[in-house]
Order: C-alpha cells, then sequence, then structure tokens
C-alpha cells in the first residue's frame, strides 16, 4: 500500500538511502488511484529531489502535486527552489529573471504553510534570499525592461511563468 510504501521511504531516507526511499514512493505511486493518499507521494519524492539536487524530478514532482491540491504549500516550496536553481541567459539581465518566479512560487508557499512553521519560516528566508537577487535596475534598463510590467520567463524550470518585473 502507499501508506507501507510511504513508511518504508521514510526509514531508508532517514538513514540516508534516498535511492532506496524513492524507489518505493515510485511504486506505491505506481499503484495509487486515489490523488489525496499520492500527495504525501509526491511531496517526499520532490523534497528528496531537491535534497539530491535532481531539480528536474523535483519539479516534475511538484506540478503534479500543484495539479492534485493547488492550495498544497509544498509544490510552491519545491517549485520555487527549483527556480532559483536554473539559469536564463536569454533574459538579458544575467538570467536572474528566474529570480522573480522562484519569489513568487515562494510566496505562495509562505501564504500556504501556515500549518508548518519552520518550512513557512524557510520559505521566507529563501524569498529574503531571491529578493536580494533581483536585477537591478541599471540592468532592467539596458533591457526594456519596467518595475510592474509582466514578464514571461524565457527558460530553465520557471520557462513559460508570467511575472513580475522587480528590481533589488
Amino acid at each position: 500500500s502507499s501508506e507501507t510504501a510511504l513508511f518504508l521511504a521514510q526509514g531508508f531516507q532517514t538513514r540516508g538511502e534516498n535511492d532506496k526511499a524513492l524507489k518505493y514512493l515510485r511504486e506505491a505511486l505506481a499503484v495509487e488511484t486515489d490523488p489525496a493518499k499520492k500527495e504525501p507521494l509526491y511531496t517526499k519524492i520532490g523534497l528528496i529531489e531537491i535534497g539530491n539536487r535532481n531539480y528536474s524530478a523535483a519539479a516534475d514532482a511538484a506540478r503534479e502535486l500543484r495539479a492534485i491540491n493547488p492550495d498544497n504549500g509544498y509544490a510552491y516550496f519545491i517549485l520555487g527552489q527549483c527556480y532559483a536553481a536554473s539559469t536564463c541567459p536569454e533574459d538579458k539581465v544575467g538570467g536572474t529573471t528566474v529570480y522573480w518566479a522562484a519569489y513568487d512560487a515562494m510566496s505562495q508557499a509562505v501564504s500556504l504553510l501556515k500549518d508548518e512553521p519552520e518550512v513557512q519560516k524557510a520559505a521566507q528566508q529563501m524569498m529574503n534570499a531571491y529578493r536580494a537577487a533581483f536585477p537591478v535596475q541599471e540592468s532592467c534598463f539596458f533591457a526594456e525592461l519596467t518595475a510592474g510590467d509582466r514578464y514571461t520567463i524565457l527558460c530553465g524550470y520557471a520557462a513559460g511563468q508570467v511575472t513580475t518585473v522587480r528590481y533589488r
């Protein structure tokens, strides 16, 4: 069952055997049909993959999680980290536009993770770091980007995300 797989996965994760943990989580997902029971599985997969720096798999798990429950703060917590881990040299401001999307995702996570104060605090700290990585006004000026304008991220894990132009 998915509950047993989740229990086994937690045991393996505690021992630092993330590959075995992921194996059990993915096996449980393959047989689980109840979306409510898939949520914790996708959450665990996303968090483990973030820890493994496998951002592609983490982003995939977070998007599945968001599709099941758009009010699950972990989906945005994971996506924000994935967005920030990618680069976008095509943006003409040194690849920093991904931090706008990362900030937006973490802001959503903070608002949804009220029952998880430790995770909410971590998300707030990440938001602050992302804000500090926003492009400077001069870079945006030369890229013809004005504060408050809508902007679609061109590449990276945040490709296609619509956000707002902001300066550091």
